[in-house]
């Protein structure tokens, strides 16, 4: 089966494994319990050890990336933030977050690092929160008095679909997920401590003798020799086929446990697609499979021991090294490795954060030359314009390298690409025209797309460089399909943008004795609607042509389909009423204004329906802004209307009065 495949099955069962995994957490609970125990501060890691963590690689979510990466938004799921701080008021980034997690939990325990949006979360649950905020972030043992009251509750609420879930219910089932997520990884050593000794074991004493109690990773070494104790060969040594309750007891508790990290590749010989290994996965295919585990039981060995050494730093940063190559080397020769320290680039050079900062600034300069005109505003706001243009698609360019993909491939990416588009095609109209509108507008798209991408990242929390599900998994029709229509996308939106100065531009008098203004704006919209409109269509087949390479069928009349057919049949409709005359400069801005609404209805609307076949693009939690979004373009349209309307009444009463004879020709 392929990694894709498994992924799949994954997120097909998540309701009912997610449900499972409470439980056996739940049943876990004294030693989750034991590990909170309060204690004393510990010396903090140096800066080359966490370096070193954070280049690591690990498997998570279908993929094999940086371990600063995971630590990144398993925070910020948590945390709402990338940052934690500890109760002595020390900040703490999410690789040493993370190690705390690992190496010492009974501290970790004590961040306050899970965020409880409404209080009323803990009034169900039973727990005070006197002194603090409505919204306030809670530490573990300040959850774990109503830890079993929680996963109670969340495994009820799971069980209604999410987008019918009111804001208490969601935050209950999200909070019990960071509970479950938080101990899964804080459990990786209690797994490697719980070993069995000889003088509580038969089969231990037989092999390590009466009074040793080995460790993890030594009992794993000598897997093949413990092996007939468990039931599954005819043992040697004549304690009959049944083998030894004790050991077989053991090894299955931590064969099927599911805490700890997939820190290790697996052995020489695995198939491409096969999943690394987490402690207990290394101990489920060492006692019970038949793999050769030679080299992931010498790396957990090396893992095991630095949990001894947490208290030695230059000890700890030697032994983690050797850690380090030994992962590397295995992750080299699965070709697996290359990308991670790219991405560890990626993310420490907050691209698209910095993007964001130069287009604020630039749309200030162009504020202030619009206050001030000068010779100098113009350059200055196309350098800076240009300057964030090249941080965005310095960003996509480099997420297209680490994920191997075209630009566009999730709804994240989406806003990138048409960010970029959008300003890219408003930089070409300003060098064509030359009337500062288009350079203005590329700097407020810039800034209000990189904001909505980084909003979008805050309110998911989760990594934006997933596996993609099976559909999605061509790089031939996303290279072809999902960019030219997104082309299209970016295209009416930036039309839409300039229908917006000239309604607002007409009704707060913005040049209103330059007639040449708004025509031009006018030529411009027009221009940007012929663009989308040629993208959209060849987008829109292009999608047919692959839905019926995937499901056999050209068009089913999907939401996301009609989504992108009322695109294309909206802007046909504008450019012929335009053509015939139905329509001028204020209409065209004014059905430009309407066609944006109707981009972003197929391009985020129909993704809260969660039906068709495209519903994997279901995203939570932005429902208000879009409405928000509708009624602000409501109000321009209205606003736009009454102008429009009054405008004429005027024109008319001056044609009237035109008409009048004058008072010579009276009498």
């Amino acid at each position: 089966m392929s990694r894709n495949a498994r992924a799949e099955g994954r997120e097909g069962g998540r309701a009912g494994g997610w449900r499972a995994i409470l439980l056996v957490l739940a049943l876990a609970a004294p030693a989750f319990a034991e590990e909170s125990r309060p204690a004393e501060s510990h010396a903090r890691w140096n800066r080359e050890t966490v370096d070193l963590f954070a280049r690591l690689p690990v498997q998570e979510g279908g993929r094999v990336k940086p371990l600063s990466t995971f630590a990144s938004f398993t925070l910020l799921a948590l945390n709402g933030r990338r940052g934690c701080t500890t109760p002595e008021g020390v900040r703490l980034e999410p690789t040493e977050w993370l190690m705390d997690c690992l190496f010492w939990p009974e501290h970790a325990s004590l961040y306050s690092c899970f965020l409880v949006q409404d209080t009323q979360a803990l009034d169900d649950l039973g727990l005070a929160h006197e002194g603090k905020s409505r919204r306030d972030r809670y530490s573990y043992t300040d959850l774990l008095p109503a830890r079993g009251k929680l996963f109670e509750l969340a495994s009820q609420y799971d069980r209604i679909e999410a987008k019918l879930r009111n804001s208490v219910q969601g935050q209950v089932v999200n909070l019990a997920h960071n509970v479950m997520q938080f101990e899964s990884i804080t459990s990786s050593f209690y797994v490697l401590r719980s070993t069995p000794a000889g003088a509580d074991c038969a089969a231990i004493a037989r092999v390590f003798g009466k009074d040793a109690r080995p460790s993890f990773s030594g009992i794993l070494a000598r897997a093949a020799e413990l092996r007939p104790y468990l039931g599954m060969a005819d043992d040697p040594h004549g304690s009959g086929a049944s083998g030894d309750p004790v050991l077989r007891g053991w090894a299955e508790e931590v064969a099927g446990s599911p805490g700890g990290l997939a820190l290790f590749p697996p052995p020489p010989g695995a198939a491409a697609d096969a999943e690394w290994l987490t402690p207990g996965g290394v101990a489920a295919e060492a006692l019970f499979g038949g793999a050769d585990m030679k080299q992931p039981v010498e790396t957990l060995a090396e893992f095991e021991l630095l949990f001894r050494l947490r208290g030695d730093a230059t000890a700890f940063g030697a032994r983690a090294e050797s850690f380090r190559d030994r992962v590397v080397a295995a992750a080299r020769a699965r070709g697996e490795y290359d990308k991670i320290p790219l991405e560890v680039a990626f993310y420490r050079g907050q691209f698209f954060y910095y993007a964001q900062v130069v287009f604020v600034f630039a749309f200030l300069i162009a504020a202030f030359g619009w206050i001030k005109p000068t010779k100098l505003v113009p350059r200055l706001t196309t350098g800076t314009v240009a300057l964030g243009t090249l941080l965005l698609v310095a960003g996509i360019t480099m997420r297209c390298i680490i994920r191997g993909r075209p630009p566009v491939s999730t709804l994240y990416e989406s806003i990138l690409f048409i960010t970029a588009v959008s300003v890219i095609a408003s930089m070409v109209a300003e060098w064509i025209n030359r009337q500062g509108i288009a350079l203005t507008l590329s700097t407020i798209l810039g800034a209000g797309g990189m904001f909505l991408a980084n909003r979008y990242e805050m309110q998911e929390a989760v990594d934006t460089m997933p596996s993609l599900v099976a559909v999605l998994d061509t790089n031939f029709w996303l290279a072809s399909h999902v960019t030219t229509v997104t082309i299209g996308y970016g295209a009416g939106l930036l039309a839409g943008a300039i229908g917006h100065v000239t309604i607002l531009g007409r009704i707060f008098g913005l040049k209103r004795n330059e007639p040449s203004f708004y025509r031009t704006l006018a030529s411009m919209t027009y221009g940007m609607l012929c663009f989308g409109l040629l993208f959209s269509v060849v987008g829109t087949v292009l999608g047919g042509i692959w839905a019926n390479d995937s499901w056999g069928r050209f068009w089913g009349w999907d939401p996301k389909e009609n989504g992108a057919l009322a695109i294309v049949l909206w802007e046909l409709i504008v450019l012929h009423a335009r053509k015939g005359g139905y329509i001028r400069d204020h209409g065209i801005a004014m059905c430009s204004v309407f066609g944006a609404a109707v981009v972003a209805s197929s391009w985020w609307g129909v993704n809260l329906l969660g039906v068709g076949l495209h519903s994997y693009g279901f995203t939570s939690g932005i429902l208000l802004t879009l409405i928000g979004y509708y009624v602000f373009e409501a109000l321009v349209l209205v606003a736009g209307g009454v102008a429009w309307y009054l405008k004429r009444g005027a024109g008319d009463s001056a044609v009237a009065a035109r008409m009048l004879p004058g008072p010579e020709k009276v009498g």
